[in-house]
């Protein structure tokens, strides 16, 4: 059979069909009864009007004929239109097909009905001829001539059951198909095989490798009669548990979960995701490729992230942005192994304890809000200040300071507790202190700025004046008496200067 489309001559296409599949002729023991279905209209892609159809079907015994009895065909047609009964006239039977009014064909079908036909006995291909009053307007309609073929198979031809062993296979496992046939050629098509399989008279075929995705196979059967070769085709489809797929425009309107590696096999296209890429169940999404991961755009993460090798950024005029934490793996710290350092442009705010093994060089403010450990050196030895609230030495050991400390005009030192020089005690203001000679027959006197002495120790064992209060004078350390004014306290030989409570 043919399918007419629109040419040069007709304005609908038409598709014809028989019943049964194929048509077969009548023998000298049985008449074979069968019908054909003319579909018009199908596929159309400019629009047509038409008022009327007419065909007229060969009458007669040979191979180009359909019936020798075209009086007995029965007609039908779609809702809407009308048929005629045959009338035979010049070894055709002529059926026309009316509509109530002028039909306009925009992709509708209208099916033709020719049954109760009594094929004869005579193998071979019918052209049925086909006039149609047509117009691309709804006025001015002419006849245009159009035919479709229907072909006759010798009596007894089967063709049938065509079907698979299984419908589903395995991925890389071999399909069977099988069907009932007569003696024919016949040929399978299947899968993108350009070429089908010459069979010759077999009715099984295994498929010559495994299938791995969905495959169509279409099986075709030809015999030689009235000198025409007569073609009939049936379909059939094997799926595939877990199918390879090659698709041109993939999309998933619902989860889609990857048991294994997804590959891009062209490099210049793209993989576009709208929603979330993640990993199976709770595992996190793994990336593999040895060259890494490149981001040409923004990367954006909203949740924890864990690198378990390096992470780079090639591009140095680009920079790493994370609106949350950035942490080391598990309760490891984070780490900056890079030789230059970190370096921080802003503000870098530390709101736990912080260890720095080595040297710390910033160029503008650190803001510690907890603890600052270092286990190293801490320098700060440019020109800047330091500012010190409460300054202490190591838990239990006391503050150490190995250099001189230049303490700059205008600035005072308070000491709360003892002040220790030289590995004594220094004498404070307002101290109480006891003047004393170790060596007897020796007097220890008291000078004034004036040059006079005070006898303090007479070199017997009564003392006279032996405790005074020591009172701030100025930065040369003088005192003020309680007593005798101002006078400076030296050590004579053999001497040393306590305080009272020593």
């Amino acid at each position: 059979m043919s399918v007419v489309m629109v040419n040069a001559t007709n304005l609908l296409p038409y598709e014809p069909s028989t019943d049964p599949t194929p048509l077969r002729v009548s023998s000298a023991e049985e008449t074979e009864y069968g019908s054909v279905n003319i579909n018009v209209g199908g596929g159309i892609t400019t629009s047509a009007w038409c008022n009327k159809i007419t065909v007229r079907v060969p009458v007669g015994a040979g191979a180009e004929h359909l019936t020798t009895e075209g009086a007995d065909i029965k007609t039908g047609a779609s809702t809407g239109w009308t048929p005629s009964a045959p009338t035979v006239s010049g070894g055709f039977a002529v059926i026309t097909f009316t509509p109530a009014r002028a039909v306009q064909f925009t992709g509708q079908i209208v099916t033709l009905t020719l049954s109760n036909i009594a094929v004869n006995r005579t193998a071979g291909q019918v052209s049925i001829a086909i006039v149609e009053s047509s117009s691309r307007t709804n006025g001015s309609f002419t006849n245009k001539d159009a035919e479709v073929v229907v072909d006759k198979f010798p009596a007894g031809f089967v063709f049938r059951n065509f079907a698979p062993e299984k419908i589903m296979v395995e991925n890389g496992e071999v399909a069977v198909l099988r069907w009932e046939g007569s003696d024919a050629k016949y040929t399978m098509h299947w899968g993108d095989t350009p070429a089908g399989v010459s069979l010759d008279k077999e009715r099984v075929w295994p498929t010559p490798r495994g299938l791995t995705t969905v495959t169509g196979f279409m099986l075709r059967a030809e015999v030689t009669a009235g000198g025409v070769t007569l073609t009939h085709t049936l379909t059939t489809a094997v799926t595939v548990r877990i199918p390879d797929l090659v698709v041109r425009n993939l999309t998933v309107q619902g989860p889609a979960t990857f048991a294994d590696s997804v590959s891009l096999s062209n490099t210049a296209k793209d993989l576009t995701v709208a929603g979330s890429v993640r990993g199976a169940g709770s595992n996190p999404l793994r990336i593999s490729q040895n060259a890494g991961l490149k981001v040409d755009a923004a990367l954006n993460v909203t949740g924890a992230s864990t690198f378990a090798n390096s992470v780079s950024l090639t591009n140095a005029a680009k920079d790493l942005t994370v609106a949350g934490s950035v942490r080391g793996a598990g309760s490891n710290p984070l780490r900056v192994s890079q030789p230059a350092g970190l370096k921080v442009d802003a503000v870098l705010n530390v709101t736990g304890a912080s260890t720095f093994n080595n040297s710390i060089t910033t160029i503008g403010d650190v803001t510690v809000g907890g603890t600052l450990t270092a286990n190293g050196n801490l320098n700060a030895v440019g020109t800047g200040t330091v500012r010190i609230a409460d300054l202490r030495g190591p838990y239990g050991e006391p503050l150490k300071i190995n250099s001189h400390v230049n303490v700059l005009p205008g600035n005072n030192v308070t000491i709360t507790d003892n002040l220790t020089v030289g590995g004594k005690r220094a004498i404070r203001a307002g101290d109480r202190i006891k003047l004393e000679v170790n060596s007897h027959n020796k007097e220890l006197y008291l000078y004034c700025e004036t040059g006079s002495h005070n006898n303090v120790y007479g070199g017997s064992r009564n003392y006279s004046n032996a405790t005074w209060r020591v009172h701030y004078y100025d930065s040369r350390s003088s005192v003020n008496d309680a007593s005798d004014g101002q006078g400076t306290i030296a050590e004579p030989d053999g001497g040393d200067i306590r305080s009272a409570d020593d």
